[in-house]
């Protein structure tokens, strides 16, 4: 009888542990968000992210300098989504496919003012008065601005459906350094929340706008979540302004609904596919696949860079899909691919700016690298211009709905030849 109480007892504090674990909160961090749970792989720290990407990786390096080849079928490694564009990713095992790309990639950006003055109007692609996107390639440190998806989850015990991270579809949460730390060696962070998809109420209840913000030579009408002009802006965008080292007026922009980018060039046509291919803030195509034989292949061809730049080297790549198994750059001659039950057009080859010159794990960039090297082989796309490297391929979704899993098998449909249409 004692032992059964005893291990009744047990049980009981074992699920109140769990219970305050999944809960409790320690001074300076957000609460749990009501209503959700936190999707992705473990722990998305940047060393994590890359132990889970490494093996696969380190195998495919091994294959590489032995003159192995490996296996002849390709199969999904890893899954990325990128909610806040340039910001840090957030991996996952599943994901959801959508037009615009996986659901919660690249929803968000933040932009910086460039003109004066404010209030005039913009035209698509000036690159004089107005808000512009800002990525990586000027401001590396937003490689350390950290990312969690909470998707609403109905067996949360706070969960109901007029919970507003219910009605927003979940909820992004920041994380960014504290720009106050003055021990550096700390990793004292903020952070603060965001609704993924903000309904018409709270648009209106929080004072979010519509403006017009450039990204390449679009410039659609978005959704002004906040800027440092305003008087009333909340501390966090003045503190990632600073740590990003930006002078200009600072904001945060979603893609507003219905404002998605028509994407024309080398995707499918809408007779084609049955719909017209779109993105959000992604560059130019829904999807970015890669595969770790073309990432093992440039890691060999590097010379005078350290082991901790080539041990996160394919993170640089901030690929939707990784995948492993075939020979270096099987993926340039695939035009049409199956990933589980899901259909994919391979549009075009990605063309490579000098983004991957900048360390995901600490937003430090290197002064050439892996760019030179990329040039020095990989400039073999005469529709890309002179001096543009390629690695990976861009694809478009042939429905506008599916899954793709980590360990889904790609099948190859058809191959042919690419030639890269510019904007």
């Amino acid at each position: 009888m004692a032992s059964l109480i005893f291990s009744s007892l047990l049980c009981t504090l074992l699920a109140t542990l769990c219970l305050l674990r999944r809960y409790w909160h320690t001074p300076g961090q957000l609460e749990k968000p009501r209503a959700c749970r936190k999707i992705g792989v473990g722990q998305q720290e940047p060393r994590s992210m890359w132990r889970n990407i490494g093996f696969a990786l380190l195998q495919a390096k091994r294959r590489r300098n032995q003159g192995r080849q490996g296996p002849s079928n390709a199969v999904v490694e890893s899954l990325y989504l990128y909610p806040i564009k340039s910001c840090r990713a957030v991996q996952v095992e599943e994901a959801e496919v959508l037009s615009t790309g996986f659901k919660y990639d690249r929803q968000y950006t933040f932009a910086e003012f460039r003109g004066t003055p404010q209030g005039e109007s913009v035209s698509a692609g000036s690159e004089s008065t107005g808000w512009h996107s800002v990525t990586q390639r000027k401001y590396g440190k937003l490689a350390n601005i950290q990312l969690e998806v909470w998707e609403p989850d109905p067996e949360s015990l706070d969960y109901a459906p007029g919970e507003p991270n219910v009605l927003s579809d979940g909820v992004l949460v920041v994380r960014y350094p504290d720009p106050d730390n003055s021990n550096h060696r700390s990793k004292a962070e903020k952070s603060f929340e965001l609704p993924y998809n903000p309904t018409k109420g709270q648009i209106s209840n929080q004072g979010y706008s519509m403006q017009k913000m450039t990204i390449w030579k679009d410039c659609p009408d978005s959704l002004l979540i906040t800027s440092t002009d305003r008087a009333d802006a909340p501390p966090w965008i003045r503190d990632i302004q600073a740590s990003i080292g930006c002078s200009k007026p600072f904001a945060l922009f979603r893609v507003a609904t219905g404002n998605d980018r028509q994407v024309f060039r080398n995707a499918p046509r809408k007779q084609q596919i049955g719909y017209q291919s779109v993105v959000g803030f992604a560059d130019a195509y829904p999807f970015h696949i890669l595969g770790l034989a073309s990432v093992a292949d440039l890691d060999h061809r590097l010379k005078g860079v350290t082991p901790a730049f080539t041990s996160s080297i394919a993170l640089r790549f901030r690929a939707n899909i990784y995948f492993k198994g075939p020979t270096a750059y099987a993926e340039d001659s695939w035009k049409r691919i199956r990933i589980g039950q899901q259909t994919f057009h391979v549009a075009c080859r990605t063309t490579r700016c000098e983004l991957p010159n900048t360390d995901q794990l600490t937003g430090k960039k290197h002064l050439s690298e892996p760019s030179k090297t990329m040039r020095s082989y990989r400039d073999i796309d005469e529709g890309a211009g002179p001096g543009r490297a390629c690695l990976g391929m861009q694809m478009v979704p042939a429905a506008e709905k599916g899954i793709v899993r980590v360990g889904d098998e790609i099948e190859i449909l058809e191959t042919g030849e690419h030639r890269y249409i510019l904007q």
